[in-house]
């Protein structure tokens, strides 16, 4: 009996590390664990493939209980004036609300930023606000997301691609904001997003000096030419060539908590994780203690 238990044990564990987004959203999650994803979406427009229905089928099938996304216009000429955040929590039902965070504005008659938006049955909302964060030595200015549960806080953002200083800065705001509202509130905060910066860059080692990366470090950023020269499709993010540059942290404020799995998502039943933006998405299970 006791070599059939680990066997069992032993075959989940190989079934989750493989990220087969349906195994996923089966398991039995207790009510202390919660699904954190982020994803950049890429205005839900990168490949002829893409769109809500695309991008809304992969993250039910992933099953996040919270989801920051990167990359949403907002009544923008480009996207046809559509409010892309509302667009896409159409197609993911009405137990799903979630909070636009414009960066630039105006643009295109609209916006452009990013969202969280997370499942009502799972999540209890408190409160939340966004920031625009300046551009400084960068080329145009980012956003903040920022969403308090019931417990725990979750904050998202994009931060700058060109240059490490003005990553520097945004991060400095982002930190000194989470820090002064929720450093001594005893909840476990959270920063998702596209940070535009490897594992060994500058920006993640200014990062760590607060927060705590969860996330595994394997590819979000498939490399377009590699890509291209492969014949199957990837079944992992570790045999899909690229960068890790989309992260979640959670800020070291002393609170309590237990990383139950990770993954950068790559194997779906309900489509292409290819096809649908050029990221891939990434989730963090987490009990909170």
């Amino acid at each position: 009996m006791r070599m059939k238990r680990l066997l069992f044990i032993l075959g989940a564990v190989l079934l989750l590390s493989s990220c087969n987004a349906q195994a996923q959203s089966r398991m039995a999650r207790e009510n202390d664990v919660v699904r954190i994803a982020t994803y950049n979406v890429g205005i839900f427009d990168k490949y002829k493939e893409s769109g809500y229905r695309a991008t809304a089928r992969l993250m039910k099938e992933l099953d996040p209980d919270v989801l920051v996304m990167n990359e949403l216009d907002s009544c923008t000429i480009r996207t046809g004036m559509a409010f892309q955040m509302k667009s896409f929590l159409r197609r993911m039902g009405r137990n799903w609300d979630g909070l636009y965070a414009p960066a630039l504005k105006p643009f295109q008659t609209g916006a452009y930023g990013i969202a969280e938006v997370w499942n009502e049955d799972s999540m209890a909302k408190k409160g939340g606000f966004t920031l625009v964060l300046p551009k400084g030595e960068g080329n145009e200015p980012r956003a903040l997301v920022v969403i308090e549960y019931e417990n725990m806080v979750v904050a998202g953002t994009h931060l700058e691609h060109t240059k490490e200083s003005a990553r520097r800065a945004q991060i400095e705001i982002i930190t000194d904001t989470l820090k002064t509202l929720y450093g001594s509130s005893g909840k476990p905060v959270f920063l998702c997003g596209d940070m535009n910066a490897g594992p060994g860059s500058g920006t993640l080692k200014l990062l760590k000096e607060d927060w705590t990366v969860l996330s595994v470090p394997k590819t979000t950023f498939p490399d377009k030419a590699a890509m291209a020269e492969i014949t199957a499709m990837p079944l992992s993010a570790e045999e899909t060539p690229g960068s890790c540059i989309d992260y979640i942290l959670i800020l070291n404020n002393g609170a309590e908590y237990e990383v139950i799995a990770s993954d950068v998502c790559v194997s779906f039943k309900s489509g292409s994780v290819f096809t649908a933006s050029d990221h891939l998405p990434v989730y963090v299970d987490v009990r909170l203690l």
